[in-house]
């Protein structure tokens, strides 16, 4: 896909200290347009790719198993570049993610399926490949899923790609109606399509690479502006809404999702897993300084609990929090991240241990 213009979704964009952000962002995004030189342009089919090769070694069991997790690729930098200096530090380049695979080739490392870390969860003894690692995607966009797919199957990696359902509904042009006055979709279609996958796009990516868990249903990810100061669609109540209101609103928008998934997807997603939206289950701290939490105005706590009553793994980017309940801690890989940070990142996070099955 040639790109003529740095594209940075507006459901990405939550304000944190937003005179600071905008200004850096505005500066940031004049570069990347003029490096980028092209403009999105609706994506093609995926070309076949061939089968990810068997894994041949022997199998033990996993003291710890890295989770990695990936957003978009080529957004705002040439696919040749080391790192992706964009102004969104989500991307990563092709050129990135390929030596950052390769990288974990050369070290020893084994993709397993969530299938597999679930079952690791679940118990301990489970044998699997040496040196295991989940890779994961999140948000479902298309030039992602499609451009790493290559690489991971050349690699003999497979990667579990967390969906939200109103995006690729919204990729392919539908919208949901508005709750009352409220537009809980902003944005729709035009923010998602040519950037997230539609359905039938899902249905051809290979499923000997990929398989699916959910991220968010028809709203949950979307940035809503129904209330300026808490804008997240799963832990900030709507205005005038009862607890019981939100807490049934939420519960239906995650079994909403999974009832899709299942629907559009069957036999390739998992529902025992969960990605959390900005990575917001309401709590305000986080260990590491790249962990943002968000404002929430829910009943406190009662999203933790329900995600622990509801998933066996819900995925969180903050270490801290590996472990409590059954909440998994995943290393977010930011585009601007050279090589060797990457290397350091991964063996720090992995002897401190964040990725544990049990803290």
């Amino acid at each position: 896909m040639e790109a003529k213009r740095t594209v940075v979704p507006r459901r990405r964009r939550l304000p944190i200290s937003a005179g600071l952000s905008s200004l850096l962002l505005l500066v940031l995004g004049i570069a990347a347009w003029s490096a980028a030189g092209a403009g999105i342009q609706p994506p093609r089919k995926a070309a076949y790719q061939p089968p990810v090769r068997a894994y041949q070694g022997r199998y033990a069991t996993a003291r710890d198993i890295p989770v990695l997790v990936y957003h978009e690729m080529n957004n705002g930098c040439r696919p040749s570049a080391p790192v992706c200096r964009s102004a969104d530090p989500e991307s990563a380049s092709t050129a990135q993610f390929t030596a950052e695979m390769g990288y974990l080739v050369r070290a020893g490392y084994h993709s397993v399926t969530m299938t597999q870390y679930l079952a690791w969860l679940a118990d301990g003894k489970t044998l699997l490949p040496l040196k295991p690692v989940l890779i994961t995607a999140d948000n479902g966009i298309f030039g992602f899923l499609n451009g790493a797919q290559e690489i991971l199957a050349r690699d003999g990696f497979t990667a579990v790609a967390a969906l939200v359902t109103g995006f690729a509904d919204a990729a392919g042009g539908h919208c949901q109606a508005r709750t009352g006055t409220l537009a809980v979709q902003p944005g729709c279609p035009e923010a998602n399509r040519y950037w997230d996958a539609t359905w039938t796009q899902l249905r051809d990516l290979d499923p000997h690479v990929w398989q699916f868990i959910l991220e968010a249903g028809q709203s949950g990810h979307y940035v809503q502006d129904y209330d300026t100061g808490c804008r997240v669609f799963d832990t900030c109540m709507i205005p005038g809404e009862t607890a019981g209101q939100y807490e049934a609103r939420v519960a239906a928008e995650l079994g909403g999702g999974l009832a899709v998934l299942a629907r559009e997807l069957p036999g390739q997603s998992v529902s025992a897993a969960w990605v959390v939206p900005y990575s917001d289950l309401g709590y305000r701290r986080c260990r590491q300084s790249d962990c943002t939490p968000q404002p929430s105005t829910g009943p406190r706590g009662w999203l933790v609990s329900y995600a622990a009553s509801r998933f066996s793994a819900v995925f969180v980017e903050d270490a801290g929090r590996n472990g409590v309940r059954h909440e998994r801690f995943r290393f977010d890989v930011n585009g601007r991240d050279t090589l060797a940070y990457f290397r350091t990142a991964l063996t720090g996070f992995t002897r401190a241990g964040d990725f544990n099955r049990k803290r």
